[in-house]
């Protein structure tokens, strides 16, 4: 299994985000090949983490592809207050 993980801090409430995240965002990252999970976690008002897990790299890969330059340009980007810090790989250990 390959994580991504992203710390976003937002201009907006988190709260503010649930909806489209559930409603639209989710469905989108659960319809691509290889997905496994999603998780989008408040840290506080205007911190939130995302964590997505793909069966590899390549799916990752064409997930960021298709979900990047979509929903997360529309729903997520233009909220951001600061660039986004981006990680990713390989799950080593999950219970």
């Amino acid at each position: 299994m390959f994580a991504i993980v992203n710390h976003l801090h937002f201009s907006k409430p988190v709260d503010d985000l649930r909806e489209s995240v559930e409603q639209e965002g989710a469905p989108l990252l659960a319809s691509l090949p290889g997905f496994k999970g999603f998780h989008f976690i408040k840290v506080d008002d205007t911190h939130a983490i995302v964590l997505i897990f793909w069966d590899t790299p390549a799916d990752a890969q064409n997930g960021a592809q298709v979900f990047g330059p979509t929903w997360f340009a529309k729903n997520f980007a233009p909220y951001l207050a600061s660039e986004q810090q981006r990680s990713a790989g390989a799950v080593l250990v999950s219970a």
